[in-house]
C-alpha cells in the first residue's frame, strides 16, 4: 500500500497538462496550508504570486531548523506529521509537477475574542489554463481552533466559516476560470460551508468541493436545503476508524479509505491508502459506526443552550481562552492543571460538565447494548 509521499515520488515528473489534477494532489495542497507562510506568500491585500519552489527556500530561510529537525515543531496537532509535512514541502519544491505553482493571498490568524483560528491560500495550476486551488488549514494546535470545532454542534455559524465564506467570495470575484475547493479535518468543513454560500454565476466555477477527514454539519440548526445548490460537486474522504470524519452530518459523497494507522492517529493522510493517483478503498468499522451513532443520539437529547454551556466549561478547564494549544510532550502535566482548573470553575459550571460527560457515558453504553443485541438477534 502506497500513501501521498510514494505518490509524490512518483507523479513528480508529470505535469497537470500530462496528468490533471486529481483528488490527491488536492490533498498535497491541502496539507501544505497548514504552513505558516504569513511572511513568505503574499497576503490578501498584496498583489503578486510566488511560486512554490520559490515560497520553500524563503520559508526554510527563515526557519532553518525546520528543515534539519522538524519533529514537534508546532504546525499541526501530532509531531509525526509535521515531519511529515516538511518532508512533502521539500519534495513538491523540486517536483516538475508542483514547483512552478503559484501561491497567492495568503491569510492567517488567531482571535482569542472572537475565538477564531482560520487560514488560507490559493494556488494556480501551471500547465492547467486558469486553473484555481483554494484551500482551508485544519485546525492546528490552538484550543480556541478545538473549541470552534466543538461549536459546530450548537451554532449556525462559528468565525471561521465566516471568515472562509468571505475569503472564497472575493477569491472567485477577482479571477477567472474554475476553482476546486479543498482542506484537511475543519479545513474541509470550512470548503464545503463556503462553497455553500456562493451565489449564482460564482456558484456555477466551482467544479469541485473536497472535504479531507473533516466535520459535517447540524442539520437541526442548519437546513440540508442551503446545501443543495453545490452538494453533487462535494466529495468527502474518512479512514475507516474516523472520528472527526464522521462528527454531524455529511454533505455530499462520502468515500471510505484504508489508513495504515489506528483509531485517532487515521486523522494523519499520510497514513492513507493510495494506488498510483486513487485513494484505497475501505470500510467503515464498528467502532466508528458505534461512535457516530452515540454521538448523534447524545446530541439529539442536549438543547442547544445546554451543549453551549458544556463546551465552554470544557474549554474554560482547557484553557483556551487563555491562548493555550496542545502540547503532546505536556499531556500528564496537562491532565493535573485540568483536575485542578475544575475545582477553579462555579458550581453551575462544574454540575454541566458531570453532568454532560455522565450522559455521554450512558449514551455509549445504550448505543453498544443495542448493537450487541441486533447482532445476537435478541430483539
Amino acid at each position: 500500500m502506497g500513501t501521498v509521499l510514494d505518490y509524490l515520488k512518483l507523479s513528480g515528473d508529470l505535469n497537470f497538462s500530462k496528468d490533471p489534477f486529481n483528488d490527491v494532489d488536492a490533498l498535497v495542497l491541502s496539507m501544505l496550508s497548514y504552513l505558516p507562510l504569513k511572511d513568505v506568500v503574499p497576503g490578501v491585500n498584496d498583489e503578486g504570486k510566488i511560486t512554490l519552489e520559490e515560497a520553500a527556500r524563503s520559508y526554510f530561510s527563515e526557519h532553518p531548523s525546520h528543515k534539519e529537525d522538524p519533529e514537534n515543531i508546532g504546525l499541526t496537532v501530532s509531531p509525526s506529521m509535521d515531519q511529515e509535512l516538511i518532508q512533502m514541502l521539500k519534495m513538491t519544491s523540486k517536483s516538475a509537477r508542483y514547483a512552478k505553482i503559484r501561491l497567492s493571498n495568503f491569510v492567517e490568524k488567531t482571535e482569542f475574542p472572537v475565538e477564531q483560528q482560520f487560514a488560507a491560500i490559493t494556488y494556480s495550476l501551471p500547465h492547467a489554463k486558469r486553473k484555481k486551488v483554494i484551500a482551508f488549514r485544519g485546525t492546528d494546535r490552538t484550543l480556541i481552533g478545538w473549541k470552534e470545532n466543538f461549536e459546530l454542534a450548537y451554532m449556525k455559524e462559528v468565525p471561521a466559516q465566516e471568515s472562509a465564506s468571505a475569503y472564497l467570495d472575493r477569491e472567485i470575484s477577482i479571477f477567472s476560470g474554475k476553482v476546486i475547493v479543498c482542506g484537511h479535518s475543519k479545513g474541509g468543513n470550512l470548503a464545503v460551508y463556503a462553497a455553500s454560500r456562493l451565489k449564482g454565476i460564482k456558484r456555477s466555477r466551482l467544479s469541485r468541493i473536497v472535504n479531507f477527514d473533516g466535520p459535517g454539519f447540524n442539520f437541526s440548526i442548519l437546513p440540508r436545503s442551503s446545501f443543495s445548490k453545490c452538494e453533487q460537486k462535494v466529495v468527502n474522504y474518512v479512514p475507516e476508524e474516523s472520528i472527526v470524519g464522521v462528527l454531524l452530518d455529511p454533505v455530499g459523497e462520502r468515500n471510505v479509505i484504508t489508513s495504515s494507522a489506528r483509531h485517532l492517529f487515521q486523522h494523519n493522510p499520510v497514513t492513507w491508502g493510495i494506488e498510483r493517483s486513487e485513494f484505497l478503498s475501505g470500510e467503515l468499522s464498528e467502532t466508528t459506526k458505534l461512535f457516530e451513532e452515540t454521538v448523534e443520539k447524545w446530541l439529539s437529547q442536549l438543547t442547544l443552550e445546554r451543549r453551549k454551556a458544556f463546551i465552554d466549561a470544557l474549554f474554560d478547564v482547557l484553557g483556551a481562552s487563555e491562548g493555550k494549544t496542545i502540547d503532546p510532550k505536556e499531556s500528564l502535566k496537562d491532565i493535573g492543571n485540568v483536575i485542578k482548573n475544575v475545582s477553579d470553575l462555579d458550581e453551575e459550571a462544574r454540575k454541566i460538565l458531570s453532568d454532560v460527560l455522565a450522559s455521554i457515558k450512558d449514551q455509549a453504553l445504550d448505543t453498544i447494548f443495542t448493537a450487541i443485541k441486533d447482532k445476537l438477534s435478541l430483539n
